[in-house]
């Protein structure tokens, strides 16, 4: 399942354009005005009101849920070593599936 806010973002309608994937780069498809949901899980998600997802089109390759974890844990980590051990490792796997 995909993370919001990696590769995956709501926004009120028509805020943007277009957006890029911020872990590959790639320039993100669109669904527009999608409906509003209700219930509470739906508010806590902002899906209840009407809005518009972007998605990464590598969100579902094995490589680039790779890629989100990486970024995951260099955000989490407080190591300044380890964090750069992750993103040498993340800059790696983009480049092995030819991500500049």
């Amino acid at each position: 399942m995909a993370t919001q806010g990696y590769g995956l973002f709501v926004t009120e309608p028509n805020a943007y354009k277009s957006l890029e994937c911020n872990i590959c780069g790639a320039e993100c498809l669109v669904e527009r005005n999608l409906p509003a949901k209700s219930g509470f899980i739906a508010a806590m998600a902002r899906m209840d009101k009407p809005r518009d997802e972007f998605s990464c089109p590598n969100l579902e390759k094995e490589w680039h849920k790779q890629a989100v974890q990486l970024v995951m844990e260099i955000e989490k980590t407080p190591s300044k070593r380890l964090a750069q051990l992750m993103q040498q490792d993340l800059e790696d796997l983009l480049q092995e599936n030819n991500i500049h």
